[in-house]
């Protein structure tokens, strides 16, 4: 899941010449989640491109987290990704959010048969 994951990113951020190599290393301060989206979403965010400090690292994920969820939310999301695990590097809210992000966008990637997703419509 990982490498397909990781693949699909890259690809997605060619042209921006942007290269994940580590999930948790490279997507925890926002800079390749607000790529990643303004690429899918075909949408520019508000934020600073590049933050040092780990309070607008925050701030900035901030943003791209709740545009994520102002994405996905129509569509049944309803679970937000939390700013401190996903600067606190921790990989299952990470999988967790770029998996949403893939089959909302329908990335043209095979999932493992290990890895479901459950779709719940409400009405």
């Amino acid at each position: 899941l990982l490498q397909v994951l990781i693949d699909w990113i890259n690809d997605v951020l060619v042209e921006e010449r942007i290269i994940v190599k580590q999930l948790e290393e490279d997507l925890y301060d926002g800079q390749v989640l607000q790529k990643l989206l303004e690429k899918l979403a075909d949408r520019k965010l508000n934020v600073a491109e590049v933050t040092q400090s780990e309070i607008g690292q925050k701030q900035k994920l901030q943003t791209v987290l709740e545009a994520v969820h102002d994405l996905l939310r129509p569509h049944g999301w309803t679970k937000p990704r939390n700013v401190d695990s996903i600067h606190g590097k921790n990989l299952i809210s990470i999988l967790h959010l770029l998996v949403a992000l893939a089959m909302h966008f329908r990335a043209p990637i095979r999932l493992p048969e290990h890895v479901s997703v459950q779709v719940v419509v409400v009405r």
